[in-house]
Parts: structure tokens; C-alpha cells; sequence
């Protein structure tokens, strides 16, 4: 299942068009696809829009009509002010004597009327392009189907009035009891509230040559997907086999935070995490996490105890002060490990663009919205997202994008997390999420592979501490981390 935002699905359109489709080709594989949904309707009135969305209800009705459905075909646009494929429909209409309604002030009463002689009203008024809200006869007409209690109501692509990357209405939403979305899922539908609007989703793939990936649609990490790519544990392995790594995380005020991450780590199977913090953290290391090792952190920290290490994780809870941002600053100019930067040092970095520009080892980045707007300017999800491939191409990094529903790229593929809830919006649940990345890299597993693994798992964790809590504590994820993993691997 694909995920895409207004943006990609704008580029898709136009890729289609390029590769050599014209606008009514593609307008009459839209509606080959939409039409089995209309089988058992003998009554159909299908309310259209000016653009390509209303050209795609309009070449419905047509075949709707040729298969002896009673057709209704409402048109909101003026005539002047019609798309191309849109243009085209109508006047095949006109040949073909399809009862017709223009909406205007004088036939909205007849509109209202009428709505309660049909068995389904269908939305094709507006998709993916709208960005405002409503006004005008298109408000009152989307007013008026949510009032009317007798039929079904259908919307193409997306209901009318539904903003496409955020999941919220505008002023007026068309509340229906399907959409059947074209192409991809909508990044709305994400939002648990558009199901008040989109009623069942059905997902309709237009048979035109795909370029999903090329496109950037964001790509599900799953169940199936997890378990295939979680490792068996060998029989004749050691703490070396499943990787040293060391956490450089943790201060006075958050020491809660190394202790965090460390657990997660050993939980995820990591052989040997070596905390270097300061004496507090150390301190209650020792009591509530005894299986990692520790040592204490300086400015001068001797750079030859990462040379034995597998993976480096930085930043969780680490304080902003002057002496941190000089040893953050030094160890990504020369440590060559792997790491995952996280928390402070993400603030830090974001001051220092030279280290992202010349670095050379694998890095992971797990940035929350609010932290990436420090690296890049955007103002919606949409754009976050296409800043996010370009980000992640330019530096040569695996960015972790964290929010309601995060999403992961390489620069190349955008890939969506299938797990997690809105119980794990607490403290700490970032420093875990860093801990279990960090674990799988140590382990040997390749860069973005420890990035969706980690974040799936952290995800799944959660939704079983969830089905029996109102809310998730970061502490509880952790302890299902090896029940989960098993639980993967034996399924």
C-alpha cells in the first residue's frame, strides 16, 4: 500500500502524461476502475467538479448510462471554465442525451429535491488539488448531500473538502460511506479522524505503467515485512557476535534518557552497550541497567575507545552546553562508525551543516518535525516530506522522521512505518526508539535496514503495551521488546 501526498501525486500525473498517456485516456481508466463499485445501483445521481475529478465522474456516468443505469450527471463548473478532459465528457454527454443539472442559485432547490430520488450520489467534485476551503454553490451543494438521509454517498478519490496531506476538513467536508481512492492512499488517510469523512476506503490502480517508486510514494514496513528481515540468533553466538556498541547519552537533568536507550539496546539483543556519561548517570546505571558497561564522559574523550566498536549512538538527554558541542562536534568529524544522532546532538548538527557535508560514516538521523525544521524551512507535511528525500539524498544519510507517523528515506525510497499509536506520545520514547536503531546497527544489520527494523519494532512494542493501556510509558515498550521479537519470528 503506497502513501502519497498532494505534491507526488502531482508529479505521478504529470509523469503519466509525459511517458505518453493523454488526459482522457487516463480519465477512462479511472472510470473502468470506479464503475464495478456501481453494479447494484440502478439510481445514480454523480455530482461533478470543473476539473479532471469531475471529467472522471462524468465518464462514470456515461458508462453507467450505456449499461441502462438511470444517470443524473450535476455540474458544478461553468462552461468556460471546464478542464480539458472535462470539456471532452461533456460534450460526449450532450450526444448521447444524459439527463443533466447545472448548479446555480435557481437549481439548488431542484438539486435538493431530486438528491432523495437516487439510490447513491457520487462526490466527484473535487480531489487531491483542493487547498481552500469551500465557497459558494460548491459549499452549499456539500452541505446539502451530508443533510440528505436516503442514499448512499460515494466519493471519488477523496471526499470533497478534505484537506489531502493533513487528514482535516476545510470549512465543509463530504461525509461519505466509500471513496475509492485512485493511484495511492491519500496522506489524510493516515489521520484516524478522515475516516469521519472517507467512510470504507477501496484502493483502485489505474493500469498505467507504474512509477510509484520513481515518484517517491511512500512504501509500508509492515508485519510481513519485519519478519522477514529480523535475523535468526545463531546457536554458537557470543556478546562480540551481536555487537559492542556505546552510547554517548545522558546528563544531570536527563539521566533517564542513557538509561532509556541503553535497556532498549540490550532488549534488542545487542552483545555489549557501553554508557559514556557523567557520574550521576553512571550512578543510577548501575542500579537500574547492571548489564551495561560504563565510563565517564569529558570534553576530552579519548576517541580510541570507539575503534572496537560497532555502532555509535549520540545525543539522547546529552545537555547543550559549550563543552558538549565541542565533543559532539569532534566525534562526527572523526569517528568513522556507524551512528545514530539523536536529541542534542541533532540541535547541535544543525549548527554545524560543514559535518553533514563531509562526513564518512553511515549515519542515521531521527529528527522529530520540530527538530528537522532547525536543518530545513517547511510549512506543511507535504512539503516536510519532499524536504525530507532531498535532505536525505543530499547528505548521504538514512533519515528517521518522527511523528504521528513516521517516515524513513534514504533519499531514494520513502518508506512508511505501519505501527505505533497516539498512547506513545510521552516522554522517553525517542531515546528508546534511538537505543533499539543503535542496537540494530551494532548488530551488523545495514544502516537503513536498522532504521526500519528498529522503528517497526519500537511501533509494534507499543501497540501491544496499548491494547490494554490508555496510555504508553517508554519503560513498558522496552519490556516487550524480546517477547515481540520472538513473537515475530515464531509467527
Amino acid at each position: 500500500m503506497y502513501i502519497a501526498t498532494s505534491k507526488q501525486l502531482k508529479r505521478y500525473d504529470r509523469a503519466l502524461l509525459d511517458y505518453g498517456y493523454s488526459i482522457e485516456e487516463l480519465v477512462d481508466k479511472a472510470s473502468d476502475c470506479l464503475i464495478k463499485h456501481f453494479h447494484h445501483y440502478r439510481k445514480v445521481m454523480i455530482v461533478c467538479g470543473p476539473g479532471n475529478n469531475g471529467a472522471d465522474g462524468i465518464s462514470l456516468g456515461i458508462k453507467l448510462f450505456k449499461e441502462g443505469k438511470e444517470v443524473l450527471l450535476c455540474y458544478s463548473g461553468l462552461p468556460e471554465k471546464l478542464s480539458q478532459a472535462n470539456n471532452y465528457y461533456v460534450q460526449q454527454v450532450d450526444n448521447l442525451g444524459i439527463e443533466t443539472l447545472f448548479l446555480d442559485e435557481e437549481s439548488l432547490d431542484e438539486f435538493q429535491r431530486r438528491m432523495n430520488d437516487y439510490d447513491v450520489v457520487v462526490d466527484a467534485l473535487f480531489g487531491f488539488g483542493l487547498n481552500s476551503d469551500l465557497r459558494g454553490i460548491v459549499k452549499y451543494v456539500v452541505d446539502a448531500i451530508n443533510n440528505t438521509m436516503e442514499n448512499d454517498v460515494i466519493s471519488i478519490d477523496i471526499p470533497t473538502g478534505l484537506n489531502p496531506d493533513t487528514g482535516n476538513p476545510y470549512n465543509s467536508c463530504i461525509c461519505a460511506l466509500q471513496t475509492i481512492t485512485l493511484t495511492a492512499y491519500k496522506l489524510a488517510f493516515l489521520n484516524p479522524d478522515s475516516s469521519l469523512y472517507t467512510g470504507k476506503i477501496s484502493l483502485e490502480l489505474l493500469d498505467a505503467k507504474s512509477f510509484h517508486e520513481e515518484m517517491l510514494f511512500s512504501q509500508p514496513i509492515d508485519y510481513k515485512w519485519a519478519k522477514y528481515h529480523l535475523k535468526e540468533r545463531v546457536y554458537d553466538g557470543h556478546k562480540g557476535t551481536y555487537g559492542k556498541i556505546i552510547h554517548v547519552t545522558g546528563c544531570y537533568h536527563y539521566r533517564g534518557a542513557a538509561l532509556l536507550a541503553s535497556k532498549a539496546a540490550l532488549y534488542t539483543g545487542s552483545g555489549l552497550v557501553t554508557v559514556c556519561s557523567n557520574e550521576k548517570v553512571i550512578d543510577a546505571l548501575s542500579l537500574y541497567c547492571p548489564e551495561a558497561t560504563s565510563m565517564v564522559r569529558n570534553t576530552y574523550l579519548d576517541e580510541k575507545v570507539f575503534h572496537d566498536k560497532d555502532a555509535l549512538l549520540l545525543g539522547s538527554g546529552l545537555g547543550l552546553n559549550e563543552e558538549n558541542e565541542q565533543l559532539v562536534c569532534r566525534l562526527l568529524k572523526n569517528i568513522k562508525i556507524p551512528t545514530v544522532i539523536d536529541g542534542d546532538a541533532l540541535s547541535i548538527l544543525s549548527k554545524h551543516l560543514e559535518l553533514l557535508e563531509n562526513h564518512e560514516g553511515p549515519w542515521i538521523l531521527t529528527p522529530h518535525h520540530g527538530e528537522f525544521k532547525r536543518f530545513v524551512n517547511f510549512s506543511n507535511i507535504s512539503e516536510m516530506i519532499d524536504q525530507a528525500n532531498v535532505f536525505a539524498k543530499k547528505y548521504h544519510i538514512i533519515l528517521v522522521l518522527k511523528g504521528p507517523h513516521t517516515f524513513i528515506s534514504d533519499g531514494y525510497e520513502t518508506y512508511r512505518i505501519d505501527s505505533g499509536n497516539r498512547g506513545m506520545s510521552s516522554a522517553g520514547m525517542g531515546d528508546t526508539l534511538a537505543g533499539i536503531i543503535s542496537s540494530f546497527l551494532g548488530q551488523g544489520y545495514l544502516p537503513k535496514e536498522a532504521a526500519l527494523l528498529g522503528t517497526y519494532l519500537h511501533g509494534l512494542c507499543g501497540d501491544e503495551v496499548y491494547k490494554e493501556n490508555y496510555t504508553v510509558i517508554a519503560s513498558k515498550v522496552i519490556e516487550k521488546i524480546p517477547m515481540m521479537m520472538k513473537k515475530l519470528k515464531e509467527d
